[in-house]
């Protein structure tokens, strides 16, 4: 597994190359359009192992949500 200054890293590397990007690029009279979501798809995977190396290091805490929801009768 990498290490957390290593995600950290390749996700500064994928930042820069996705605004690079472009979805549709034309030359001449021929269009041509890409999917982002794989790049996209990518950031997540990242980001979700970011989390983990920081919850196995200590040096985050895990985000705990909650949800309220109405009742009738109150």
């Amino acid at each position: 597994m990498a290490t957390l200054s290593d995600l950290e890293a390749q996700r500064a590397t994928l930042i820069r190359r996705l605004t690079g990007l472009r979805k549709r690029v034309t030359t001449g009279d021929r269009t041509v359009e890409y999917d982002l979501g794989q790049a996209e798809k990518a950031l997540g995977i990242i980001d979700r192992e970011i989390s983990a190396a920081k919850l196995a290091n200590g040096t985050s805490r895990p985000v705990r949500s909650f949800v309220v929801t109405p009742r009738s009768g109150y």
